[in-house]
């Protein structure tokens, strides 16, 4: 009996319970039309319950790397380019990202399953392995994953390759090396901090969830934001930034009312003798500059910068200037809640 692509799909997610061991290498690309904006290259050493891996930056005119240790208990964040290490305990929230092909497997296609028409295209041999090629078309314009294809192995659920398009952005993510049975010397789980390089607790960076009064009293003022007639309002989080810069960094993230990310919106003091750089237009009547590759408009207001990050949505620079013109004061939002 021949197999749907959904049924292949199943079958994968199962077969890859319980892969604990293995080393990967991948490369990962992003266009922003033809123009390369994202390009790395990321290690993956996993063995039981730990997971190191090495991302290398491709753009950067220097060697730029960071290395993430996970040893069950915690993890350990070192940017070897910037000097700087963070920590976080995981024993009571869990590992942020899975270790098990199976799981992103399983996450990739809850997402897919039912905004995308499957299709299998056939079978073919990506290093040594045997993957079914399967055709992921969006039902809607305005998803975030977009058309996507998968060639996913048989045997394991590993994605050896996936291309996606979405919003005339193009991922590219594709396996060069996988063993299954590597031979890890005895201090791959181990990261090379210098002893004059502090490691900070990543939770102490964690943004706040706050309500809008909140949000309000932080910054010291009523802010602009958009009504919910049309979109959805699902966080808001104030990010307290400490470095070189120090502020508090409000984002607020709004959906669609089909429940799709539309965009982020930015609010935060605007910096003092740090103008919006190479301002080309105009929105809500001031000064703005747009930047193709975030694909996002920031502007100031009062004393007060904002950005709009647009997110899979599919809307263009010029639909998201006329929207802007309905946003209210958080103060009148809340006198009307």
């Amino acid at each position: 009996m021949k197999l749907t692509a959904e049924e292949l799909v199943s079958k994968a997610v199962e077969a890859g319970i319980g892969m604990d061991h293995y080393y990967t290498l991948s490369e990962s690309k992003v266009y922003q039309g033809t123009e390369l904006i994202e390009h790395s290259f990321l290690e993956e050493y996993v063995a039981n319950e730990k997971r190191k891996t090495v991302t290398h930056d491709q753009l950067a005119e220097e060697e730029k790397s960071t290395e993430a240790l996970n040893d069950g208990a915690k993890t350990i964040i070192y940017d070897k380019y910037n000097r700087r290490a963070f920590e976080m305990d995981i024993t009571t929230d869990g590992d942020i990202e899975s270790f098990d092909p199976k799981e992103k497997m399983n996450g990739m296609m809850g997402i897919t399953k039912d905004s995308h028409e499957l299709e299998l295209m056939g079978e073919e041999k990506i290093l040594d392995f045997d993957t079914f090629h399967i055709e992921a078309k969006a039902k809607t314009s305005d998803h975030v994953f977009g058309d996507t294809a998968l060639w996913v192995d048989h045997k394991t659920g590993f994605i050896i390759k996936m291309i996606s398009e979405a919003d005339g952005v193009r991922t590219e993510l594709e396996y060069k090396e996988i063993d299954l049975s590597p031979a890890f010397a005895e201090n791959t789980f181990t990261l090379d901090i210098p002893d004059d390089v502090e490691i900070k607790d990543l939770e102490a960076f964690t943004p706040d969830t706050v309500t809008l009064a909140e949000a309000e009293e932080s910054l010291e003022q009523a802010f602009y934001l958009f009504p919910e007639d049309e979109f959805t309002l699902k966080d808001i989080e104030m990010h307290h930034i400490e470095g070189i810069i120090t502020r508090d960094e409000l984002n607020l993230t709004y959906y669609s009312k089909a429940d799709m990310p539309m965009f982020y919106l930015s609010i935060f003091r605007s910096p003092e003798g740090m103008e919006i750089e190479k301002a080309d237009m105009e929105i809500r009547g001031k000064k703005a500059a747009y930047e193709k590759v975030v694909n996002s408009i920031t502007w100031d207001e009062g004393d007060l910068r904002y950005s709009i990050i647009m997110i899979g949505s599919g809307m263009e620079k010029g639909e998201m200037i006329k929207k802007a013109e309905s946003m209210v004061l958080s103060s009148d939002l809340n006198r009307h809640s």
